[in-house]
């Protein structure tokens, strides 16, 4: 499989933006079990942080799964620092988020 092109920061921000509003909000077993947990935050919280953050670095390419992973920090629903490593799945309009922190 040929690696697709990877967004631009602003293509990857409003295709986030669009997805929280047509589509899927979905947290890998690893987050929802582990991290969430860890660290006190709920999907209301990871919804805020991927609509008010930005993404400050270049996405990184995920050989295993054949994916670009997006860093998007911003704040949880409290103002408080939130850092999620997503992925856009464009074809099932879908957010999936790896981790946070």
């Amino acid at each position: 499989m040929n690696k697709p092109v990877a967004l631009s920061t602003s293509q990857a921000i409003a295709k986030i933006q669009d997805i929280l509003k047509e589509g899927a909000l979905v947290v890998s077993d690893h987050c929802k079990r582990v991290r969430m947990k860890e660290r006190d935050v709920t999907y209301a919280d990871i919804a805020s942080c991927l609509r008010n953050g930005t993404i400050n670095r270049v996405p990184e390419w995920d050989e295993q799964y054949c994916n670009w992973k997006y860093r998007v920090e911003g704040f949880d629903k409290d103002g408080e620092d939130l850092t999620s490593i997503t992925v856009i799945i464009e074809a099932n309009l879908e957010i999936f988020v790896v981790t946070i922190f």
